[in-house]
């Protein structure tokens, strides 16, 4: 009897060991890999995962819940306790600029405006924000608006889904950025926030200071998508524990103008990237065009490229996204940020930003530490849709609506009634 009873106190001890090992490799990693792990390592997008093994008995739920009891005081003792341990990534010395230098068809093509302009009026920032959230909550709830996706939950969100989302360990915020809507200058301001990247030894401090080749590094920020290969199972119960206290914000824009920004962004100025993937294929499917040249220089110089009728006809083609999701510069806002899966603090409008953004920072208690960089405006206006859309079939537009109306109605931006009808 002695002799089971010690060896069933050595097998308890040895569980009791094991559980105690994963959960302070747990805290380490918290404490330290997200400044240094994640910056010294560049994840491809991962494929589609295998579903987790599941818990096989009883025992291993009750496991699970005393983790899950364990995270939640780890993450209630504050948020700040991760700090400052991990270390940063060193960038090479680069010469600082309040602005980004933009050649003249640059300037040309993308209308960027560096003048600053005054907040608009019209609902206090507090009650403008109590009814976008207000609007957005209603929606997500309302059975009769339906949409792809919007009935998953969270847990069926495939982590590849979640690359959007950067995580701010050091003052507890969560930012979804969404391509054409200023992503650039808030990924910025995420990094001064988190202190991940160093110049000459120092963390940034000027949000504009930082090159753009860094910005949109992936392995400069820790988002969701890599918790499973650094947490495995626990990865979504930390992501939960971080939903629930940290500050969630993203900022949108009216779903047409930003496809009309992407457009000019990628298909008018000379990307090598952007022609190779998505212009040749447009100008081949939709153009009739063969013998395309190699690169993109000798196609502008040839006068070959996209319209934004082949661009539009690429976006309603049904086999676009038969062969691959759509690219983060048009994928519909909901399908980047989960708008009904994750319950967002702040919503804020590039038609607002300068003052959206003065009031975020305000709501997470930074404002003393940094102001948004003093933003260009992208002249691609609400006002040019009439323009662009005039050589665009009406069916077209139609269908056009039907696959970003849940954007518009989400985010409460007006049906384009006058794109819509004869």
């Amino acid at each position: 009897m002695d002799r089971m009873t010690k060896t069933r106190l050595f097998r308890l001890w040895l569980v009791l060991g094991s559980v105690f090992m994963v959960l302070l490799i747990i805290v380490y990693w918290d404490n330290v890999g997200t400044a240094h792990f994640y910056l010294h390592t560049s994840f491809p997008r991962p494929h589609p995962l295998e579903p987790l093994p599941t818990p096989a008995h009883g025992a291993e739920k009750g496991f699970t819940s005393d983790v899950d009891t364990f995270l939640q005081k780890l993450f209630s003792g504050g948020l700040k306790q991760n700090a400052l341990s991990g270390k940063r990534t060193e960038q090479p010395s680069v010469p600082a600029s309040s602005r980004p230098v933009l050649s003249n068809a640059e300037e040309s093509v993308r209308g960027y405006d560096w003048s600053t302009h005054d907040a608009q009026q019209g609902l206090d920032p507090g009650g403008q924000q109590a009814e976008r959230r207000s609007v957005l909550r209603g929606l997500c709830a309302n059975a009769s608006f339906v949409f792809p996706t919007k009935e998953r939950s969270f847990d069926d969100i495939p982590n590849y889904e979640l690359n959007h989302l950067i995580v701010d360990d050091r003052h507890g915020v969560i930012y979804c950025y969404v391509p054409k809507v200023a992503c650039t200058n808030w990924k910025r301001v995420m990094i001064v926030l988190s202190e991940s990247l160093l110049d000459r030894g120092v963390p940034y401090r000027d949000p504009l200071d930082i090159p753009r080749e860094y910005v949109h590094n992936s392995s400069t920020h820790l988002t969701f998508n890599k918790f499973w290969r650094r947490y495995g199972k626990f990865s979504r119960h930390l992501m939960k524990i971080k939903l629930k206290k940290y500050t969630k914000f993203l900022f949108v824009r009216d779903p047409f103008v930003r496809l009309i920004s992407a457009f000019r962004s990628k298909f008018q100025l000379e990307n090598e990237e952007f022609y190779r993937k998505f212009a040749v294929p447009m100008l081949k499917m939709y153009a009739n065009r063969t013998g395309l040249p190699a690169s993109v220089s000798e196609a502008f110089s040839a006068g070959l490229k996209v319209s934004f009728a082949n661009f539009i006809q690429y976006l309603l083609d049904p086999r676009t996204e038969k062969l691959t999701p759509f690219n983060e510069h048009w994928r519909q806002v909901h399908r980047l940020c989960h708008p009904c899966q994750i319950d967002y603090d702040f919503v804020g409008k590039l038609e607002t930003l300068d003052r959206d953004a003065a009031q975020l920072l305000r709501l997470l208690k930074v404002d003393k530490l940094l102001h948004f960089p003093p933003s260009y405006r992208n002249r691609t206006a609400s006002s040019w849709e009439e323009d662009w859309f005039a050589t665009i079939p009406l069916a077209w537009r139609q269908q056009l609506y039907k696959l970003y109306e849940a954007d518009f109605v989400l985010f409460g931006y007006p049906k384009p009634e006058n794109l819509l009808r004869d």
